[in-house]
């Protein structure tokens, strides 16, 4: 399984692997809206095209996820689909199509993530895979 939900007291914590960092980015956005709806609802009838950059893997998933709240804040939007090109120079910078669609009863609303939080947050390559580890502030 790409991600998984971990017991956490207050929060909610996600383990999430991928072999590339661009399915990581990908599988991590899954999480954080699956955190959130029933994810299997949300159909890809919307595309949202944005870019994200950071100073390493680990800022760069960190705001990527940071942007996709404020999509959901704004403009009540969930994806379900991403497509993402990372480009790796002075940097990194993420180019990102969004598939999903507007925010309903129908997707059986959950917990409402309001951050992502920087405890905790880890992202790490084994010899095979990407790893993360994501606390999300409900």
């Amino acid at each position: 399984m790409p991600f998984r939900f971990l017991d956490h007291t207050a929060d909610v914590l996600v383990e999430v692997d991928a072999p590339t960092f661009e399915e990581l980015l990908a599988e991590a956005g899954r999480a954080l809206f699956a955190a959130m709806l029933d994810l299997e609802r949300v159909e890809p009838v919307v595309q949202t095209f944005f870019s994200v950059s950071g100073k390493d893997e680990a800022d760069l998933l960190y705001n990527f996820l940071e942007e996709l709240l404020v999509y959901k804040d704004a403009d009540a939007l969930a994806f379900s689909r991403f497509d993402v090109t990372v480009e790796r120079s002075n940097g990194l910078k993420a180019d990102v199509v969004a598939e999903g669609e507007r925010i309903t009863p129908y997707h059986n609303p959950r917990a409402e993530v309001k951050a992502v939080s920087w405890h905790d947050f880890r992202v790490r390559r084994d010899e095979n895979d990407w790893h993360a580890r994501i606390l999300f502030d409900v």
